[in-house]
């Protein structure tokens, strides 16, 4: 009988059968490798030895030259930028190379390479419905792939000049001055961990990973402030194979998302009966009170419920951190106090992405001119 979701079955004979990918054949197709054994116990760990086999040869460092394939050429760069990045940012740039790059470009030879080929891709992924700022992303991957094979080893490589797709500019939305005014007034009377780190959140701008990660050990009450040390997030485990029994994805906690993300934020000294309230054991996490983090997809599920209740519309989560730095500014706060507080390394970072007119702020100006 089949093991269900294994790919593990006993045959007639007696013996069990495990079937794993071991490959792509020319067309694409997958090509499917077979072990056996007396036991299932025996033909699972023969199947898991082989699957660790087909990784290792993936990971194994080849010297790329012109006519190789994209293949080796993926590989290599994995391989090679591993253990410089952050394991969430190579979890990301993996993703778009196996799902897009690998699967079009993989068995075309690198001297092959021509602008009408990487056009075609382009179109490709506009039929499939991918957004243009993905798009994006995919094709500056690949010319950084590119332009480093290019400079590691001395040959030429054409990189094509691409016609991105335009990215439409979205504004985010933003609480007006009353709206957040009364989900302050709303969070205070719930008296509850979510609400407290809801407010915290509103009067410090942090990320949502760094809310789920932000433990009272972080508090110092000296100076009154919380400092940024960890963040939380979900990664695609690395290790999963299918049927191996493991997880698709983790929750991690590791370091900011910057250098500039590890900071101290001050507190506005009205939260101080707030934080007298609801402070508890070093080890405890602030959303939650105990020893177990919330993770960032279930504080976006409550963070919805609670504006529902609150009687607000609904922005997103990070709509809080759009409206920490508008309203800040707006209110008279320099441009670098703000960056400094948000994490970013740069003013413009600030100005160009997260400070925004809102509109009393617009109203303001017309009631100016009219007067």
């Amino acid at each position: 009988m089949a093991r269900r979701g294994e790919n593990i079955r006993k045959r007639k004979d007696g013996r069990w059968e495990a079937r794993y990918k071991k490959g792509r054949n020319a067309d694409g197709s997958i090509q499917y490798g077979y072990v056996y054994g007396r036991r299932y116990a025996e033909a699972k760990q023969k199947r898991n030895d082989a699957l660790s086999l087909i990784k290792d040869k993936d990971d194994t460092p080849r010297c790329s030259t012109p006519d190789s394939t994209f293949d080796d050429l993926f590989n290599e760069w994995k391989t090679e930028v591993r253990s410089t990045i952050k394991e969430s940012s190579f979890c990301f740039y993996e993703t778009m190379l196996e799902q897009h790059l690998r699967p079009y470009f993989g068995i075309w030879r690198i001297d092959q390479l021509t602008a009408e080929v990487a056009q075609n891709f382009i179109c490709l992924k506009l039929e499939q419905n991918l957004s243009p700022t993905y798009i994006r992303s995919i094709i500056t991957l690949f010319q950084n792939i590119l332009k480093s094979a290019q400079s590691k080893y001395q040959y030429a490589i054409q990189v094509p000049t691409f016609h991105l797709p335009k990215t439409p500019k979205k504004m985010p939305e933003i609480f007006t001055a009353r709206e957040w005014k009364h989900l302050e007034m709303y969070l205070k009377t719930q008296n509850s961990e979510f609400a407290f780190g809801i407010l915290i959140c509103m009067y410090t701008g942090m990320r949502i990973g760094e809310l789920s990660g932000l433990r009272w050990e972080d508090y110092d009450p000296i100076n009154v402030q919380f400092k940024i040390r960890r963040t939380v997030y979900r990664l695609k485990n690395t290790a999963y194979a299918p049927n191996c029994g493991m997880p698709k994805t983790i929750l991690c906690i590791g370091s900011p998302k910057t250098a500039t993300s590890v900071r101290d934020i001050p507190l506005p000294f009205g939260l101080l009966n707030e934080i007298q309230k609801h402070q508890k054991s070093p080890k405890t996490f602030v959303l939650t009170g105990t020893e177990q983090c919330m993770e960032p997809r279930n504080i976006q599920k409550k963070y919805k419920k609670l504006l529902a209740q609150s009687g607000l519309r609904y922005l997103n989560f990070h709509s809080l951190r759009h409206s920490f730095a508008t309203l800040s500014i707006q209110n008279g706060s320099d441009y670098r106090t703000v960056a400094e507080l948000l994490g970013h390394s740069s003013v413009n970072t600030t100005l160009n992405i997260y400070v925004h007119s809102g509109i009393d702020q617009k109203r303001h100006c017309l009631d100016m001119l009219i007067n």
